[in-house]
């Protein structure tokens, strides 16, 4: 059985012997690594016809086997992550229709989850692809408490973990500050979205506290740098929606490439991966920054 977006993804090949006689089956078995990887020129435009011949992937400093290119638009599993303290109350008009934009621009066979989070993170739309039942999700009203923003991640992980039915998975978080009501961690955070290969977007707005708004941004410059998205920080509310159409877009401009290690073991270890593009112009890469090396349960 093969399941696309394992991280350790295992093709196995059996000989079945005729009789009893026969000697045991022949079991052979390799696994794949799967990495989405984002190019972008100096500009920050999105460069989404570069042919397979231009990838390069390292795993600890070693060139590895491509063994899988792909850079169509490929359906994704979304779990949108909106803060909805108190600090939001007069945004939150504003975030909810970058949310839903960022949900129109993506693709149409998406499917998308929110949990909307304040003292406690809470699931109020499960996985649908209706819009509609998007837009109900979506409206609150009533912003108030603090920021869990690190159990927010780490519950929609755990949850897009469990019920993602697409081959790709993401995180998109909205938030204007720190987080100020997590008992998680932030390492414990990144760690749980890394091992589930799951890509971490972020919006944040430029708080009233200053100090608060600088913690939440760098933990989420590293959740995103580590698991191969991106955090943005618009400097106006008014900004926000044209940012999160932005996210989406770059979203569905992702190449694929998957390759087989030359490092077959499953010893847990951390392994770290670095895409190098060779194009007719300089570009930035994004990918992750690397995988566990477990068995996928």
């Amino acid at each position: 059985m093969i399941r696309f977006r394992d991280t350790l993804l295992v093709c196995a090949l059996a000989v079945v012997p005729r009789s009893a006689q026969d000697p045991a089956a022949f079991h052979a078995e390799s696994r794949l690594v799967t990495v989405d990887v984002t190019v972008r020129t100096r500009s920050g435009e999105t460069i989404a016809n570069l042919e397979r011949s231009a990838f390069t992937v390292y795993e600890d400093g070693k060139p590895q086997p491509i063994t899988l290119f792909v850079r169509d638009d490929t359906p994704v599993s979304v779990g949108m992550v909106i803060d909805n303290s108190g600090s939001m109350r007069l945004r939150r008009g504003a975030v909810e229709a970058a949310a839903l934009a960022f949900a129109r621009a993506s693709n149409p066979m998406d499917e998308v989850f929110v949990v909307n989070f304040a003292d406690t993170p809470h699931l109020d739309v499960p996985l649908t692809d209706d819009v509609h039942v998007l837009e109900a999700g979506i409206a609150r009203i009533d912003s108030i408490g603090g920021t869990a923003l690190r159990d927010a991640v780490a519950m929609a992980a755990a949850y897009l973990t469990e019920h993602g039915r697409r081959d790709r998975r993401i995180l998109m978080v909205i938030t204007d500050g720190g987080d100020n009501s997590s008992v998680m961690s932030h390492d414990a955070v990144r760690e749980r979205a890394e091992r589930a290969g799951i890509a971490v977007y972020a919006i944040t707005l430029p708080p009233a506290d200053h100090a608060r708004g600088s913690s939440g941004r760098h933990e989420l410059d590293d959740l995103a740098e580590r698991t191969g998205g991106v955090a943005l920080h618009p400097d106006q509310l008014g900004d926000i929606e044209s940012t999160a159409i932005r996210l989406a877009h770059q979203v569905r401009q992702q190449y694929t490439v998957a390759y087989s290690p030359l490092n077959q073991s499953l010893d847990g270890s951390y392994r770290k991966i670095r895409v190098v593009v060779r194009a007719p112009e300089k570009v930035s890469v994004r990918s992750r920054a690397g995988y566990f090396a477990t068995r996928r349960k």
